[in-house]
């Protein structure tokens, strides 16, 4: 008896986990209120589909991670899937393996934007509360356009391309200024003169404009200006302007003066095209000072005869056990340095000493580490308007689309916006 009671207690506890895992289940199921909204030949388009492109849609906007009123994106969303589903039929017909090669270079891509990382993708993903393969599909969507344009339009989007790529080429043409411009209050020939001389006496031994300028200010009867640009196109200049100053060579100073007024301007560096300077380096070197005299001259090159072989740091470490030298290790851009020491350090080879610069009683000098262009990736022959091209693609994804939408099933099954 006591044997049955046990049996019957046994699964009457089975028959309610079951009944709770069920109802657990339905409970979920029912939450997510899944079903059916569309049909594009006969492949669904889900609620939770059409939530989950929303939230996407709306965060791509927003960069707003509360989702509140979503059903306002529900329209958008769902033309977005209903193009999706076409696009992506149409492109397996050329390639049934397109959805596998998009999804790698897809992921590849999203990849590069987030560290390199797995992890912070996927952190990316919970904080935003979007899905992962919503996210990455996007991005395959945007390669298998242009894969389709160039299967069924190839011809006329080559042509659009070679028409931007003249449009495009002056417009990538930039330059890199910095400029001292000092006035005084009143017209005094004499002062007018002077500063020039100290200027340019200042400019030839080697001074930067930054440092000419904290020289300058210490003379509290000038108003002076200075900086830098960075880089400009001619959308930045007046009319005309632009040209005039692209037409200089880089490393040209140009000098203005005038009453009560001098202006300085230098040309740091160009990007002719979009193509980047070679002046657009990252110098790794040992800067040196050290008293003007025969002695120490001699020393640095016994030095140098002796250790050149060593790596930069070692190199360094024996310097500094000469005590001898004043020194400092630099990572430094090119174009930072004054034209005078920018065309020394060009001219000067890895693993070598530039010649040295006498300043009153002493002498500045480098040693050259490394050189690094700043441009390591291959520039690619042509440069386009990314936003002229893309309004090409939409054009001719719309025609695409507009044809895939003739021979297609669409069955909408419910209005989306009587969607709460």
């Amino acid at each position: 008896m006591k044997s049955k009671n046990k049996i019957q207690f046994t699964l009457n506890l089975k028959i309610f986990l079951i009944l709770l895992i069920f109802g657990m289940s339905y409970k979920v199921f029912a939450n997510e209120k899944n079903f059916v909204i569309a049909t594009i030949d006969r492949s669904p388009i889900t609620y939770f589909d059409l939530k989950q492109k929303a939230k996407l849609i709306h965060f791509l906007r927003t960069k707003n991670n509360q989702y509140e009123n979503l059903n306002k994106y529900f329209d958008l969303s769902l033309k977005s899937l209903i193009s999706e589903k076409l696009l992506i039929k149409k492109a397996i017909e050329f390639n049934k393996n397109i959805l596998d090669l998009t999804q790698k270079d897809a992921f590849k891509y999203i990849l590069e934007r987030n560290n390199n990382s797995i992890e912070f993708f996927e952190n990316f993903l919970k904080k935003n509360d979007l899905s992962k393969s919503v996210v990455i599909l996007n991005i395959q969507i945007e390669i298998i356009k242009k894969y389709l344009i160039g299967q069924m339009f190839e011809k006329e989007y080559d042509d659009y391309l070679k028409e931007i790529s003249n449009i495009s080429k002056n417009k990538n043409d930039e330059i890199d200024l910095e400029q001292i411009i000092i006035n005084i209050d009143k017209k005094n020939v004499n002062l007018m003169n002077s500063l020039e001389t100290q200027i340019d006496s200042l400019s030839n031994q080697g001074y930067s404009f930054k440092e000419i300028v904290k020289i300058l200010s210490k003379n509290k009867s000038l108003k002076i200006s200075a900086g830098r640009s960075g880089w400009q196109n001619k959308n930045d200049f007046k009319l005309n302007t632009f040209e005039k100053l692209f037409q200089f060579p880089e490393g040209e100073i140009i000098k203005e003066k005038f009453n009560n007024k001098i202006n300085y301007l230098r040309i740091i560096s160009k990007r002719e095209n979009g193509k980047f300077s070679k002046r657009e380096q990252i110098i790794e070197l040992i800067r040196l000072s050290y008293a003007n005299s025969k002695r120490e001259r001699i020393n640095l090159q016994k030095f140098y005869e002796k250790n050149s072989k060593l790596s930069c740091k070692d190199f360094y470490r024996k310097l500094n056990e000469l005590e001898v030298f004043n020194l400092n290790y630099q990572k430094e851009n090119l174009t930072n340095f004054s034209e005078k020491i920018l065309l020394m350090i060009n001219k000067t080879n890895v693993k070598k000493f530039t010649d040295p610069i006498i300043f009153n009683t002493e002498n500045f000098q480098f040693y050259i580490c490394n050189k690094d262009n700043i441009n390591k990736k291959i520039q690619s022959k042509s440069t386009y308007d990314e936003k002229l091209l893309m309004q090409k693609v939409d054009i001719l994804t719309n025609k695409i689309l507009k044809i895939l939408k003739k021979d297609a099933i669409i069955d909408l099954k419910i209005k989306v916006n009587e969607l709460n």
